[in-house]
């Protein structure tokens, strides 16, 4: 008989194996669900801990770096206290005498909470080294740190290095306006008025004068702790402050300090004499002996006054060197080729000067005569023992005066007489290039003569330091205003020469007014004079070493 299934039970024998595959696939998903859930906490976790562990270790780093800035903050002040007692006790020998003991006190801990870290610091002294431009001490330090985050993070690490601590003698091309006596050397009263304008350090070893608004865009100070104000050209007021009220008030963008030490100016020009001759220096003036000797002469009697490049054989060995004064000395560039040219006349004798920088070679011919071919090129001075008359570049074209000193040309003229400026004297490319002029007058002033243009431009360091030396305008309060005279470079003189006379209201009434900024390229002219102080230097440190313990 045949048997007919029966519907009803096997839709029931589906649905239960349905069933069963419905609370498997339930259960496997719970069990990855669970599985995931672990993992993620898991990795989460470790995730945690690694994390913990970097912000230790930065924790730990910070507290070297901290250390670090510790030290050399506290040798920082120590090295501007012993600057101190070094000046004012004779200024000679090392600045810091004991150097082992300098740090004696210092703080050799830190810690903070954020980030938390605690340091701790050992360091002596290794080294020095003592010359007449930098005196240098080098100190080795060992720091441990360790930084802490939480209850999980904790890393530990050491440093060794070296922390320096160095001194570096001054230049006087750091100021842009330096008097020895803030006076002219005739001894009248000289005053920033309204008609001046300077952008640069201006330093006096005396007292300064003030009448009505001067601009000083840089660090003014003076030895002096008071200064004289105009007072509307009533009974002058000696103050100690920087302005007299709204009637005399400078604008002293970059602060004025009074009360500051003595800068001495140098003495003689024996280094400068002595790089033109070929020479090294000794401290002394050169003899006769020496001087004919370096010029191509003989015997010990008076050097014959001429314009002469010291050379041995077809080698230049010198710099460029005068014997007696020069009538004029006119100097220009070749703005395609860079080559510098000098035009020099002593009585009846002219001669010209070529360097060439690329080919390394000068030239130097008589008047219209043959041309003499040395190999070299001139070492950065011209030395002159008597004065220069006529100091100038080319002519201006079209209102404007092309370079006189081309691009490369780093030069110092060093006379013991005057120095007159009688044409413009600029650079080559003067914003990017690297030339440098300084004009320095040992033993008279520097000068801008008659026959100066209006508005005139000199780029120049300027220092006349002899005992009535002065940088002025010749005829200063006669005339009609001449505009204004445009310096790039600096100022240091015994005293204070005069530009312009003003009126009841400080308007430039003759001469020219004062526009003076700043050489701040950062280049200064071939031996230019250092001064007798030291500068203290940010002190550095070093890493040698980094290791986690």
């Amino acid at each position: 008989m045949t048997r007919i299934p029966d519907p009803l039970s096997a839709t029931r024998s589906e649905r239960g194996i349905a069933l069963v595959a419905a609370v498997l696939v339930v259960l496997l998903s719970s069990v990855m669900v669970v599985t995931f859930m672990s993992t993620t906490i898991g990795e989460r976790a470790v995730s945690s801990n690694v994390q913990t562990a970097k912000a230790s270790l930065y924790a730990a780093d910070a507290g070297v770096r901290t250390q670090q800035q510790q030290l050399a903050n506290y040798a920082g002040t120590q090295l501007a206290t012993k600057i101190t007692q070094w000046t004012n006790g004779g200024a000679t020998g090392p600045v810091i005498p004991q150097p082992d003991s300098l740090f004696n006190g210092a703080p050799l801990t830190v810690s903070s909470t954020n980030p938390p870290f605690n340091a701790t610091g050992s360091i002596r002294w290794m080294n020095s080294t003592i010359a007449d431009s930098q005196q240098v001490y080098n100190y080795l330090y060992t720091i441990q740190s360790t930084g802490a985050i939480g209850n999980t993070g904790r890393r530990n690490v050491q440093a060794q290095g070296i922390l320096r601590v160095s001194a570096t003698r001054g230049n006087f091309s750091n100021y842009l306006i330096f008097t020895n006596t803030h006076n002219s050397a005739s001894g009248s009263a000289i005053w920033f008025t309204s008609s001046v304008t300077f952008d640069g350090h201006v330093h006096t070893n005396t007292k300064f004068r003030f009448a009505y608004k001067p601009t000083f865009q840089d660090y003014v100070t003076s030895v002096s702790s008071t200064a004289d104000y105009y007072n509307g050209g009533g009974t002058v007021k000696t103050l100690n402050a920087n302005n007299n009220g709204t009637l005399d008030a400078p604008n002293f963008y970059g602060g004025f300090d009074r009360n500051q030490p003595n800068v001495p100016l140098p003495t003689n020009s024996y280094n400068q004499q002595a790089a033109a001759l070929g020479m090294s220096s000794t401290g002394s003036a050169p003899t006769n002996s020496q001087i004919n000797t370096a010029i191509g002469a003989s015997g010990s009697g008076t050097p014959a006054n001429g314009i002469y490049l010291p050379t041995s054989g077809t080698n230049l060995t010198g710099g460029l060197y005068v014997q007696g004064s020069l009538d004029q000395c006119r100097m220009w560039a070749d703005t395609a080729t860079g080559v510098q040219y000098y035009r020099m006349v002593q009585g009846s004798t002219t001669k010209t000067i070529t360097v060439n920088q690329t080919t390394n070679t000068t030239t130097i011919q008589v008047g219209s005569g043959s041309v003499t071919a040395y190999t070299g090129t001139p070492r950065g001075v011209l030395y002159v023992t008597g004065g220069i008359s006529d100091l100038r570049g080319p002519d201006r074209v079209s209102g404007l005066p092309p370079p006189a000193i081309a691009t490369g040309t780093k030069l110092l003229i060093a006379t013991i007489g005057d120095i007159v400026v009688q044409r413009d004297v600029t650079m080559q490319n003067y914003d990017a290039a690297n030339n440098v002029l300084g004009l320095y007058s040992t033993n008279g002033s520097v000068r801008v003569g008659t026959s100066a243009p209006s508005n005139c431009n000199l780029d120049a360091y300027v220092m006349a330091t002899g005992s009535s030396g002065e940088f002025s305008v010749d005829s200063y309060n006669s005339g009609s205003p001449r505009g204004t005279f445009n310096l790039r470079g600096g100022v240091v003189a015994s005293y204070y020469g005069a530009f312009f006379t003003f009126n009841s209201s400080g308007a430039l009434q003759t001469g020219f007014a004062r526009n003076f900024r700043y050489d701040r390229r950062g280049l200064i002219p071939p031996y230019y004079p250092t001064t007798t102080r030291f500068n203290a230097n940010i002190p550095s440190a070093r890493t040698l070493a980094w290791k986690e313990i």
